[in-house]
């Protein structure tokens, strides 16, 4: 499916400028708000941030992202919206999907007679990127 599709079986209108944001989070996976705004404004010069912001809380609404704040400092956006955790680098800041089998507990989709509809796990640490960087010194 190309990225109109996408949005069209979403049910999200179709614009450029939400093409645009879509296309941008498809390449740059886990950007921020802000990261996502300074790629689009190249190509749409009047869009405001807002309504890059706007766009993404849409996405959200309609299931096409989910937001992530495993930094403290600004929400990360992933168009990956099935359940999965992140790692994220306390050196380079570079958040990485993680696949690891569920637990039992969230196989069963309950914990103590709540049910569970989403999660998310965050791990911290030094990625093999910088930990290489860190062997070579």
């Amino acid at each position: 499916m190309d990225d109109m599709e996408i949005l069209n079986a979403k049910g999200i209108r179709v614009t450029p400028q939400r093409l645009a944001v879509y296309r941008v989070l498809s390449e740059k996976r886990h950007a921020s708000a802000e990261e996502i705004y300074e790629e689009v404004k190249e190509e749409f010069p009047m869009m405001s941030f807002a309504t890059v912001y706007s766009v993404l809380e849409l996405f959200k609404e309609k299931g096409l992202a989910n937001e992530l704040k495993i930094d403290f400092e600004k929400s990360t956006f992933d168009i990956r919206t099935d359940g999965h955790h992140h790692f994220m680098c306390k050196i380079c800041g570079r958040i990485y999907d993680v696949d690891i089998q569920p637990c039992e507990t969230l196989r069963k989709g309950e914990i103590d007679g709540h049910q569970i509809v989403e999660f998310q796990g965050y791990f911290y640490g030094v990625c093999k990127d910088c930990r290489g960087k860190e062997d070579r010194k």
